[in-house]
């Protein structure tokens, strides 16, 4: 058996995961991950900032041991706005950026829009672009052209570097347009987003530049192998491993400036 390529997955949620299951991620390749901070019910400022800190002190110490080489995006979820204390929490997140395990601000961005929401995005953006932050946004599922619209439009009026955005779970809809304003485009293989062969096509389409694949495992019914799946495709597809080693692991590292 061939070794497998070493892979990022730029975007997990492995508290929702099991040794085993990530076990099996980097028996198939993953060496490098991302852990992006969640949803979780009934959010408070004192829940999130236990969030934050199980993912730093416990959920980067055990994929290591696991042997994936791990580090942290932390942000508040636009289905984790808590009731009270945002500024609260949004005045401790610059605690976390010391020591270099915590490489952006995420996921922030729109679930199903509103004035809350933007007034959450706006502030995380506002963060980011004071502390020159890398940001992973998410776009939801559902009315996902009209949601990517709306945030490109919030993201350019915030005045953040357009090179410093990962908008995350775009789809054959919406990758274009994100990338055509200079952003970088995340492409999250989930059996309820994107499958595997689409994303192949997808990547034949439109090249590598600024496109980054995830998995999105730990949220809902994912696939631990969806990375390690369309790699082995994107190389039957012909393309060169310069191009499948872009996708898969170097412009991840290269968003995040990961160079160890």
């Amino acid at each position: 058996m061939p070794e497998p390529l070493p892979l990022f997955d730029a975007h997990l949620h492995p508290e929702a995961l099991t040794d085993q299951d990530l076990e099996s991620m980097r028996f198939f390749g993953v060496e490098r991950a991302l852990v992006v901070a969640h949803h979780f019910p009934e959010p408070t400022a004192k829940g999130l900032r236990q969030h934050f800190d199980q993912l730093v002190e416990k959920q980067l110490p055990r994929l290591e041991r696991l042997g994936i080489r791990a580090w942290a995006a932390l942000g508040v979820h636009p289905r984790c706005i808590p009731r009270r204390g945002l500024s609260e929490v949004l005045g401790h997140l610059p605690d976390y950026f010391e020591g270099g395990r915590v490489v952006a601000l995420g996921e922030t961005g729109l679930h199903v829009g509103g004035e809350e929401e933007e007034e959450a995005f706006l502030e995380q953006l506002a963060l980011a672009r004071q502390l020159k932050l890398r940001v992973v946004v998410h776009t939801p599922l559902k009315d996902k052209e009209r949601h990517t619209r709306r945030i490109l439009t919030l993201l350019r009026q915030s005045g953040l570097l357009p090179s410093r955005a990962l908008v995350d779970h775009a789809n054959a809809r919406t990758v274009r347009t994100i990338l055509e304003v200079g952003h970088w485009a995340g492409l999250t293989l989930h059996p309820e987003a994107l499958q595997a062969d689409r994303a192949v096509a997808l990547v034949r389409r439109l090249g590598s530049e600024r496109l980054v694949l995830d998995s999105d495992a730990g949220d809902g019914a994912g696939d631990i192998l969806g990375l390690a799946r369309t790699a082995n495709l994107l190389g039957k597809a012909k393309l060169s491993e310069r191009i499948v080693r872009r996708v898969t692991r170097d412009n991840a590292a290269r968003f995040f400036q990961i160079h160890d």
